[in-house]
């Protein structure tokens, strides 16, 4: 069995039209939280690809860096960049959370690293042909299910994690911020009491002298 026989690669391409609000799936979006932009067309610069309800984007350049995306909305003028393959899952075939995690794994991800067309030192491309045509093994459409829930259940754990740290880091950013500002203001509040008290005793001293 193949990837192209549990995947539709569908790449339909759509030209943003100005006026139209769009959400936009691109790799900058991907890298900053793995969320779509929501663009006018008039500010997008050239054709996308549109989105399924249901696939996975699968990113075909520098594929070391796994930016495969899940998606399952039924948002509309959903685009993504032509960096990305749309594909449709075959969900007689496979289940769709397994079929996500199949696709990042490493074992996919080596094998095409190695079958990279070079379009600069930094700009690596796959093939799609070679990659619908990666030799794969499922297991029984139950234990895919098992083995994607789990998996699943695992990423939430780690995304609520990562939200907690980011929350605290910036709650004790926010405590320092405070904490500096109330030093702050008591060395000044300490200056203008030593000043005053200065202000006092010179004038004792004068008067003193005076008499």
């Amino acid at each position: 069995m193949k990837i192209k026989d549990i995947v539709t690669l569908v790449s339909k391409s759509k030209t943003p039209q100005a006026g139209v609000i769009y959400n936009l799936y691109s790799l900058p979006s991907f890298d900053e939280g793995k969320t779509f932009e929501v663009l006018d067309g008039v500010d997008i610069q050239s054709n996308k690809y549109e989105v399924p309800d249901k696939c996975i984007l699968f990113n075909k350049l520098n594929v070391r860096f796994k930016r495969v995306w899940r998606i399952d909305n039924q948002d509309e003028n959903k685009i993504a960049s032509t960096e990305f393959l749309p594909l449709v899952i075959n969900e007689d075939v496979v289940d769709f959370q397994y079929c996500y995690y199949l696709l990042v794994s490493d074992k996919i991800t080596n094998y095409l690293c190695g079958q990279n067309t070079n379009t600069s030192g930094s700009h690596k491309r796959i093939d799609p042909d070679n990659f619908l045509n990666i030799e794969i093994n499922l297991p029984k459409m139950s234990i895919q299910k098992q083995i994607g829930m789990t998996l699943s259940a695992l990423d939430r754990k780690i995304e609520l994690n990562k939200q907690i740290n980011d929350n605290l880091r910036a709650s004790r950013a926010q405590s320092q911020t405070q904490f500096e500002l109330c030093r702050g203001a008591a060395v000044n509040a300490d200056v203008s009491l030593n000043l005053q008290l200065l202000d006092r005793s010179s004038r004792g001293a004068r008067v003193r002298r005076a008499a």
